[in-house]
């Protein structure tokens, strides 16, 4: 399959195994300013991105969906979600990449911290006060930056639980922000959008993702609907029409060969399916967005 976008592990160099171990972290402005504070299109393969502002505008493209901020934001960036920025020019924040599987495996509830950031790319507004403000995250990630810019004995050790709480205040602004939904709930939704991630080009009924979270196929539809706006089904119909248009803008697979990666039998079975969802042929989707 040909590529169109590039993959790095840091924008601008060849994918590489990440640096330090597990993490890498710089300001905002060690690439950007030299770029005229811009970042094009790319992903990350493995690895998962966290961009931080805390002053200047950012204009954040996750996929197909862009938007400007002028607010302190943090930006989850899973491994291979396309994005890029275009910051004002001397915006301040961070940019830290992750092994996450390396820093998973260094603490037994690793995973648990991590899959509240997996799967579905999005940013998050920081509030000015509170228990995981802007100021804590900032003072956080200055300390992380210090200790990975001036490592000590046992540096390792130290980043991965300052990265462990860094990832902790970042859990507590998404709970904040899910009103009068208990942990439990919040945990099957994570699950659920992990469990799609996984297996939406294997098509996947309903019924069997239910049964893989231990619901009853109602309760996952409600679940669905309230934390997505939508049915269970309607959400891994999302899910499958992302990848298609991401696979059509972004690489010169023929149509037919796309389908069979996205799961489908019978590539006419496939345009029937994007021209329901997108209401355009997926070959006239193509041709739209390249001009």
């Amino acid at each position: 399959m040909n590529i169109l976008v590039p993959a790095f592990s840091l924008y601008g160099e060849e994918p590489t195994s990440i640096s330090r171990e597990y993490l890498h972290i710089e300001e905002i402005s060690t690439r950007s300013a030299a770029r005229n504070w811009q970042i094009d299109t790319h992903t990350h393969e493995g690895m998962l991105q966290l961009l931080f502002v805390f002053s200047g505008t950012a204009r954040v493209q996750l996929d197909s969906e862009e938007q400007e901020y002028e607010s302190a934001i943090a930006v989850i960036i899973p491994p291979g979600v396309i994005h890029a920025f275009k910051f004002e020019s001397q915006t301040r924040g961070y940019v830290l990449t992750l092994d996450a599987s390396g820093l998973a495996a260094e603490s037994e509830d690793g995973t648990q911290m991590f899959s509240i950031l997996k799967g579905k790319a999005g940013v998050m507004v920081l509030e000015n006060e509170g228990n995981c403000s802007a100021a804590r995250i900032l003072a956080l990630l200055e300390q992380i930056a210090a200790e990975f810019n001036n490592p000590g004995p046992a540096s390792i050790r130290l980043q991965v639980w300052q990265v462990r709480a860094l990832l902790l205040l970042l859990v507590r602004v998404q709970l904040q922000t899910e009103k009068n939904t208990d942990e439990k709930t919040v945990g099957l939704t994570v699950r659920f959008r992990e469990l799609v991630e996984t297996h939406y080009a294997e098509h996947w009924t309903v019924e069997r993702y239910a049964a893989e979270l231990n619901l009853t196929e109602s309760r996952l539809n409600r679940l669905s609907q309230k934390n997505f706006g939508k049915s269970a089904f309607g959400f891994i119909q999302e899910r499958l029409l992302l990848e298609a248009r991401r696979k059509l803008i972004y690489t010169s697979t023929s149509i037919s060969q796309l389908a069979y990666e996205l799961g489908f039998s019978d590539p006419g079975y496939f345009c029937r399916f994007f021209k329901k969802q997108a209401g355009m042929a997926p070959g006239l989707f193509r041709s739209s967005s390249l001009r």
